[in-house]
């Protein structure tokens, strides 16, 4: 019976050891996510870039508005990607109205130049 008892205590003490290593090494890789990573992670097609225009020009808003597409995100209403121009349209039916920095490219003899310098040759020929 004592053989019994000793065998269960070696049993129990493996077993501690085993759930704290496995608590050791499953911590570091829980890390949640922050709101904003969260969000970025579902941008596309510049998506970023007026994200952070945003909370350039509204950085209150913008975190707020960050903090509920996240809240979104993680309850599963929101599952598909968001693209620049949809997170763009989201902030001006919200009011928060910014200028975010175009071009427009054109192909001239097989590179991508801007409008403005192609047409700035065409004067200069």
């Amino acid at each position: 019976m004592e053989d019994d008892a000793e065998i269960r205590l070696l049993e129990q003490r493996k077993l501690e050891a085993l759930r704290r290593r496995l608590k050791a090494t499953s911590a570091p890789a829980r890390k949640d996510k922050t709101d904003r990573e969260l969000v970025e992670d579902m941008l596309y097609d510049r998506g970023e870039e007026v994200l952070e225009a945003a909370y350039g020009f509204y950085p209150k808003q913008t975190e707020a508005m960050v903090k509920e597409l996240a809240g979104m995100i993680r309850e599963g209403r929101l599952a598909e990607r968001v693209s620049g121009g949809e997170l763009y349209s989201i902030f001006r039916q919200l009011g928060l109205r910014f200028r975010l920095k175009t071009s427009i490219k054109v192909q001239d003899r097989g590179k991508l130049v801007d409008l403005s310098e192609k047409l700035s040759r065409k004067d200069g020929e």
